[in-house]
């Protein structure tokens, strides 16, 4: 029988299907916005998923990079962390009551077919209009904006 689950990836990028019932909490850590070449910069987001009886910790990073002539400020990293944090908890929720799909956990390829946690939010926060407006005011080009795991 088909059941509310959440697909998180482990520290090895292994897919694990968490049922909803078990779910404890998901945290969400953001890195320091740091430069990596030229005028690229990146932040890395980490969800870690706490579950009842889970053996290993389930964490998928996101990191978000994108282009801007100067360093954004304070101010920028507030803005844009109070954005993602919105994303992230309205996939979540989507996720907690079912919205995103059901799994059968007998189903030997149901791990292969979920889409992690991670992938949705990321699809999502590519697709905001409120994150790129945030990025352009503070001088960045949403245009730059890549996602990756």
């Amino acid at each position: 029988m088909a059941e509310e689950s959440i697909a998180m990836l482990d520290v090895d990028h292994h897919i694990h299907l968490v049922p909803v019932k078990r779910v404890l909490m998901l945290g969400i850590e953001h890195s320091a916005l740091k430069k990596e070449e030229m005028k690229n910069y990146e932040i890395t987001c980490i969800l870690r998923l706490s579950s009842e009886g889970g053996s290993h910790q389930l964490e998928d990073t996101i990191r978000l990079s994108f282009a801007a002539a100067r360093m954004p400020g304070q101010e920028f990293m507030t803005e844009l962390t109070f954005v993602q944090n919105h994303i992230i908890k309205k996939v979540f929720d989507q996720a907690m009551s079912g919205e995103l799909g059901n799994v059968d956990p007998e189903d030997p390829l149901a791990k292969e077919r979920g889409v992690s946690l991670g992938s949705i939010i990321m699809a999502e926060m590519l697709a905001s209009k409120t994150l790129k407006e945030v990025l352009a005011h503070y001088g960045a080009l949403p245009d730059s904006m890549i996602f990756t795991h």
